[in-house]
């Protein structure tokens, strides 16, 4: 048998004195007929060369009642085995003997010594699993597009598909074009747009792997309908016109299985545009002596509570990839393909591949950025750059050149920083440093070592974060001190916080890792009016916000909002421009103070370009709708409504017109009745809280669990009831958060809260 392999063509160029090397190895199989040597899913530790008869490869049904798909043969001189033991995983198919067969065995070993002796024949080995890979992957998109099929006729659609690669930012077809054929996205995302007739382009959504684009035009027999574009580094199977038609032609039943996949696709577009998940990460160091390998550990720790998730920076690559410097491979390499086929299997394999790119550009961070979902710049938020990096915020040359590359906003994936602290870091600083100098769409704040930083990184990573929104109400807003506290108590991890109002309020005092006990402690303070109430000759307002302003500058002291552990903002509402204004940077008591201007009682809030920011309930009194875009459409989003609910019904008795003296007599002279009449401050309170109540319905709707503690009872203005109202609201959040037991559970580790409850200091 020995000598029948060493005459294979594929393996006559190697020396006699290597024979002597690799014989040690290898071992020979003889197959009856239907003898199975491998089946899909099985680990593939050896590669195969068939030495005489034939090997049969199938591909299993996802339907355990129908038989395996014969896809090809291999034969005499061609390898099997080889997609696995090339990507170190499973086979993709069944391998049995159509006759009896006799096949040499390499094992792993054996197989990376032939790579060091016969590279030649490695590029063969690579070129031939990435075929079977393609073939495999198509074949079972095929089948799920156009139902089943003969062996024939799937083989003719095989032959007839192009495999084509696509870069980030390449055009696959334009609105207006004529159709010339299918695209099948294999992998990767297409970003679908369309050009509206005033020339604007509206993004319509994205495609991923198994789905198909561009057949509506073709079935049609019109123009393109929008332009798509590759999202990032992707595969597409393509099938000219010519081969579609002739497929439909022979069997027009397809064309129903096709017209279930469109249909499906259309009724969940918006959806799929909305909560596509990520799959992709890139992890861009800012210095090159970060402890990355710590940090990904840490990480993909965390990862694995969600997916199962792989992560591959040059070195780890290059040794699973069986080839030294293979990361480092240029784009024209003749390997290149072969390394995006070895990668695409992973991406499909796992749950989740995180890339650590190198700190510069080199053809690894190259190739690693072009098939980012989003990528991550790492920094060492140390001032004296403890963590090995330079502490230094200025830009860096790589992310100028990442500035580059995805230099199309339309394509260009999420970027995002994340800012490493060291394990005895209390409270963030300075953050706005590292804001002001690059462009990024969000930035996260991860103290090494530290367990719940970690999970609600991953968290993010994975389209699972946990937000929460509290609503303006005036004193009906301490309900969300009691959510507070029952969160705090079954230790549910948040990992961000948005509120209007008094929303804003307790939401940050939440956001800085107070507990409930010191807010209860605060609350004792704000419920006081003399403490915060100081009127004034009522030009511009009833109070002159003197208090008020000192109160927020006492509790928030200097901290700004970015050096949050958790992510926070509020909403104001800006009277120049009538705009809601978005609070989610500068410092924390200013946007306090803002948030809850209540207009006609405090005085509004001025900027420095002359605007007047007033109370955020103005306009925006629940913002679930912000904190749905800053979750990226993902995860779960908790809401507290105390705003916009029913009010007790009072008998007034004074007409179309009522005296302010006649009011004051009634309670002043004690021989008359008291006039039932509104308070000023209280109708000022609930104008602003009923504007907007017809689409409260609508933001509920965007909420995976909403609290709306029963406080129609409560005065607006009761402050001083701020125990009972906390308690409403404690028995509404364990109500709500019982009956969703299995979707909201607690965290088996400390949450976030918990973990800035130890480090900060809440005596303010």
């Amino acid at each position: 048998m020995l000598r029948a392999l060493k005459r294979m063509p594929a393996l006559s160029g190697i020396e006699s004195d290597r024979w002597d090397q690799l014989a040690p190895f290898i071992s020979f199989m003889e197959l009856k007929p239907a003898e199975i040597l491998f089946h899909a899913g099985s680990l593939g530790l050896e590669l195969y060369f068939v030495i005489d008869g034939e090997i049969e490869l199938f591909i299993d049904s996802s339907n355990t009642q129908e038989e395996p798909f014969y896809l090809h043969s291999r034969c005499k001189g061609e390898t099997v085995g080889d997609f696995a033991v090339l990507n170190g995983g499973n086979h993709l198919v069944t391998a049995a003997a159509k006759k009896t067969s006799h096949v040499a065995v390499f094992p792993r070993e054996a197989f990376e010594l032939l790579s060091d002796i016969h590279p030649t024949l490695i590029e063969v080995v690579y070129d031939t699993a990435a075929d079977l890979s393609h073939r495999v992957m198509v074949a079972h998109i095929y089948l799920s597009l156009f139902g089943q099929m003969s062996t024939q006729a799937m083989n003719e659609l095989l032959d007839a598909t192009e495999i084509r690669h696509h870069r980030n930012g390449d055009v696959l077809f334009k609105q207006g074009d004529d159709p010339d054929g299918l695209h099948v996205v294999v992998s990767g995302r297409l970003h679908v747009e369309i050009c509206r007739p005033d020339g604007s382009q509206v993004f319509h959504g994205e495609i991923f792997a198994p789905e198909p684009v561009g057949e509506l035009a073709m079935l049609a027999d019109g123009l393109r309908s929008a332009t798509v574009t590759a999202a990032r580094e992707s595969t597409v199977a393509f099938l000219d016109h010519e081969s579609f038609v002739k497929l439909i032609a022979e069997r027009a039943d397809r064309l129903l299985s096709l017209a279930r996949v469109i249909v499906k696709r259309h009724n969940t577009m918006d959806a799929q545009r909305r909560r596509s998940r990520d799959r992709t990460f890139v992890i861009v160091p800012l210095d090159a002596r970060l402890p990355m390998r710590r940090f990904s550990q840490q990480l993909k720790r965390e990862l694995r509570e969600h997916a199962t998730p792989m992560v591959l920076d040059s070195r780890s690559f290059d040794k699973m990839y069986g080839r030294k410097e293979a990361a480092q491979t240029r784009v024209g390499d003749k390997f290149n393909s072969s390394i995006s086929n070895w990668l695409e299997d992973k991406e499909n394999s796992f749950g989740g591949v995180v890339y650590i790119a190198d700190p510069t550009w080199t053809p690894w961070t190259r190739r690693c950025l072009h098939r980012a979902d989003r990528v991550l710049f790492i920094g060492d938020a140390s001032q004296t750059g403890k963590l090995g990096g330079s502490g230094d915020p200025s830009l860096r040359p790589i992310e100028q050149d990442v500035e580059v590359l995805f230099s199309n906003p339309h394509t260009r994936p999420l970027r995002e920083l994340v800012l490493l602290h060291p394990v005895d870091t209390k409270q963030p600083e300075r953050t706005i440093r590292w804001l002001n100098a690059r462009d990024v769409d969000a930035f996260h704040h991860i103290r090494l070592d530290d367990k719940a930083h970690m999970a609600r990184l991953a968290r993010r990573l994975m389209g699972r974060s946990r937000g929460i929104v509290f609503s303006g109400g005036g004193a009906r807003g301490y309900a969300h001190l009691g959510v507070h506290k029952y969160i705090q108590e079954k230790n549910i991890p948040i990992d961000y916080i948005g509120g209007s109002s008094m929303g804003g309020l307790l939401g940050a005092s939440m956001a800085m890792g107070s507990s409930a006990d010191d807010i209860y402690e605060l609350s004792s303070h704000f419920a006081n009016k003399k403490a915060l109430f100081d009127y004034t000759l009522p030009l511009a307002s009833l109070l002159k916000s003197k208090k008020l302003s000192t109160f927020c500058e006492t509790v928030y002291q200097d901290d700004r909002i970015e050096d949050l552990w958790i992510p926070f903002f509020c909403v104001s509402s800006n009277l120049s421009d009538g705009q809601e204004v978005i609070h989610d940077r500068g410092l924390l008591w200013l946007a306090i103070r803002t948030t809850i201007s209540l207009p006609g009682i405090f005085t509004p809030v001025p900027t420095d370009d002359g605007q007047l920011l007033t109370d955020g309930a103005v306009l925006n009194t629940f913002p679930v709708d912000i904190m749905r875009r800053r979750l990226g459409w993902q995860g779960e989003l908790i809401g507290v409504n105390v705003s916009q609910i029913n009010e007790i019904r009072h008998d007034y008795d004074y007409g179309t017109t009522l005296s302010g003296w006649s009011v004051l007599w009634s309670r002043i002279y004690p021989f008359r009745p008291a006039r039932r009449v509104p308070r000023l401050v209280e109708t000022l309170l609930r104008a602003t809280d009923i504007k907007g109540i017809d689409r409260l319905q609508e933001v509920k709707r965007r909420l995976d669990l909403l609290i709306e503690p029963d406080v129609s009872e409560i005065s607006l203005l009761d402050f001083k009831s701020y125990e009972k109202i906390a308690a409403i609201g404690y028995d509404a959040a364990r109500e709500a958060f019982e009956s969703h037991a299995s979707e909201f559970s607690s965290d088996e580790h400390e949450s976030v809260m918990e973990s800035a409850l130890k480090t900060e200091s809440v005596t303010r």
